[in-house]
């Protein structure tokens, strides 16, 4: 049995109640918005709109959702962005952290001196979105992607990840016959899996929970993600389009706070489901990269 001070004591019972608290305050608001997307309209105005397990749960504002033509299309497009951003971006960082983690680089320094820059500071709204414009990315899907195919932030931690792995194993497989290309796909690659994981978690939920971009780019609101029409339902009382006034209109059974809530819960279900796959690399993945040596 192992003993603890009266000041180690003391130190766990804080370090506990701050780690609950802060459990609670991350786990309420995904409680209160679940439990108000279940919520008939009577009761949501007798418990006066705040309900964390409703009474009688009701199922109507999914099924007026389901039958929207344009949360499907938006939850398509999502779908799109999610899915080919951060495999391009994953594919472009990890080239460009193989050839900086190569110490005989020439201008290494200076390379990684502009990555850098670019973390600490952009071009700006406006000069990027001219840039947008005279691409003629203005109402393309495409403008929510080419401009964060490299992630800065994620190709210095696969590049620190690479410059962890032994070098012997790069050593010999370039002896053995392997050019850069075939030691970067089959050496590498594999190996860095954790870090790339941990940076394509990143990029996922960046794309997926992105809606600004597609405010400043896009004008035709059929190519609208699913963030942006969450966004414009939760700030106005209604859309443009029959089949979005359709949806928000409130009835006797299910209210417009229902159906707002219920979309919620619809943008949070693909991240919810693709993070455990992915969680037992992001904390190796994380560490290994941050820390050199």
């Amino acid at each position: 049995m192992i003993y603890k001070s009266r000041s180690d004591m003391i130190y766990q019972i804080i370090i506990h109640c701050i780690v609950i608290l802060v459990a609670i305050t991350a786990i309420f608001p995904l409680v209160y918005v679940l439990g108000m997307s279940f919520t008939t309209k009577a009761e949501m105005i007798q418990r006066n709109y705040f309900v964390i397990i409703p009474k009688e749960p009701t199922l109507e504002a999914y099924k007026r959702i389901m039958a929207s033509s344009v949360v499907w299309h938006s939850f398509l497009i999502s779908v799109f962005r999610s899915t080919v951003g951060p495999l391009l971006s994953l594919a472009l960082t990890t080239i460009g952290a193989y050839v900086l983690a190569q110490r005989t680089l020439p201008g290494r320094k200076l390379f990684l001196f502009f990555i850098l820059a670019t973390i600490l500071l952009n071009g700006g709204m406006i000069p990027t979105y001219l840039v947008i414009k005279q691409l003629g990315l203005i109402n393309s899907l495409w403008s929510m992607v080419l401009p964060l195919l490299v992630d800065s932030f994620g190709l210095l931690v696969i590049k620190i990840f690479i410059e962890n792995l032994p070098d012997g194993l790069i050593e010999s497989a370039k002896i053995d016959g392997a050019g850069e290309w075939s030691t970067l796909t089959r050496i590498v690659l594999p190996l860095a899996a954790p870090a790339l994981a941990a940076i394509g978690l990143f990029n996922l939920v960046a794309h997926w929970n992105s809606w600004f971009d597609a405010l400043l780019y896009l004008n035709d609101k059929s190519l609208y993600p699913l963030q942006m029409v969450l966004k414009n339902m939760l700030t106005v009382d209604s859309i443009s389009g029959d089949n979005m006034n359709g949806m928000l209109k409130s009835t006797q059974a299910v209210s417009t706070e229902t159906i707002k809530m219920a979309t919620v819960v619809i943008g949070l279900v693909p991240i919810l489901c693709v993070y455990p796959f992915l969680q037992k690399h992001f904390v190796k993945g994380m560490y290994m990269g941050a820390v050199k040596g």
